[in-house]
């Protein structure tokens, strides 16, 4: 079964840390650009699917109408399963309990509200439009409107972020009713604001603890991770995503969008004035004629994947898809890692253990050189 991700490149206004492709919300845009995605979409030979996806930019800045266009759309030209995961990022600067009873009503079953922290200083930090106070109050909607596949967006690491401020954030997640949590490590990009220089970044080793802070507290208010950044209570996993980490097909519309057979990797450029020219009217012919070609999935990508989840990656699947398993230095390398705690090894499965989390980075540099 196929994953479908939608780009949706809209913003009222970029974080400083976002490299995500954005433009500025404006109404001729998001009109043009419903009419070239639903070009796109039809392109593309139908596919059997049980995962969509709205990412962005900020996808609820799209009217619940827009959705729905967008979801009946697909259901028309490809194959959408009855059971499908059907997730949708929102942004509590943009969002009323109105507009989600919308997107639920349109078909949206799984929000993922982007609230990345709920400490007033960290937020202004960040440069984020909504408060804490608006963060709380759009999970608690989104519940009323009927969603029962809740999801909040965190981050670690964040400038002037300490242990106390961490715990605090986990304290305030697991207290609403949400069924799953993402929490990544501020990752600081080039062309960013941020890449220029931004003070209070905590060092590594306080980093760390907030981490280990962070999933400890949640493993005890019954929450399992089951990938590095990713928690989930009740066994609502984020089906879409492990689409990706389990090198899986998905098909990808919209400008920066990205798509996989399984076999090969390909991307659409950023750029919503291309996007716009490419799918302005129907489409015939090779709809991978607008991509690049991103490479072909490898061993290593299979190992660097896989091993962020807590099941980790089976050798015997990755010896017979690509003919790769790991030599005698690599071995005695991950048995020097088990003894310190790091992974969790058997005949056939390897899995980092939550303290190999925070070192994958050198761990896969061994096995991934």
């Amino acid at each position: 079964m196929y994953g479908i991700y939608i780009h949706v490149p809209f913003c009222i206004r970029k974080c400083p840390y976002c490299d995500f492709y954005s433009v500025a919300a404006q109404e001729d845009r998001m009109r043009g650009y419903l009419d070239a995605l639903g070009s796109q979409i039809c392109s593309f030979p139908p596919v059997s699917a049980d995962t969509v996806y709205l990412g962005g930019g900020t996808p609820s800045l799209l009217p619940p109408e827009a959705v729905r266009q967008i979801l009946d759309l697909l259901r028309s030209h490809h194959r959408i399963a009855e059971e499908a995961e059907i997730s949708m990022e929102c942004n509590p600067a943009s969002v009323t309990v109105e507009t989600l009873r919308g997107y639920r009503a349109a078909g949206v079953n799984r929000l993922s509200v982007g609230c990345q922290s709920f400490q007033p200083a960290l937020l202004a930090r960040l440069g984020r439009l909504h408060t804490a106070e608006d963060a709380v109050r759009t999970v608690l909607d989104a519940r009323e409107a009927g969603f029962d596949n809740i999801s909040v967006d965190l981050m670690l690491g964040i400038p002037d972020a300490t242990p106390e401020t961490t715990l605090r954030d986990a304290e305030t997640a697991a207290s609403l009713p949400v069924d799953h949590i993402s929490a990544y490590i501020l990752k600081i990009c080039e062309g960013t604001p941020f890449a220029d220089g931004v003070e209070g970044i905590p060092d590594d080793d306080t980093q760390a603890e907030c981490y280990l802070t962070f999933c400890g507290y949640l493993e005890q208010q019954g929450f399992r991770q089951y990938e590095i950044s990713n928690f989930t209570r009740g066994g609502k996993t984020c089906r879409h995503n492990l689409k990706y980490w389990n090198c899986g097909q998905w098909l990808g519309f919209g400008p920066g969008a990205h798509m996989s057979n399984g076999e090969d990797r390909y991307s659409y450029p950023r750029s919503l004035s291309r996007f716009l020219n490419d799918y302005g009217m129907p489409v015939s012919g090779d709809p991978l004629r607008f991509f690049s070609h991103e490479g072909t999935v490898d061993a290593e990508e299979a190992v660097i994947l896989g091993l962020r989840t807590d099941k980790g990656i089976s050798l015997k699947e990755i010896r017979g898809r690509f003919g790769w398993s790991p030599d005698e230095r690599q071995r005695r390398f991950l048995d020097q890692c088990e003894k310190a705690g790091y992974v969790s090894q058997t005949e056939d499965r390897l899995c980092l253990t939550r303290a190999g989390f925070l070192v994958s980075n050198s761990i896969l540099s061994e096995l991934c050189p």
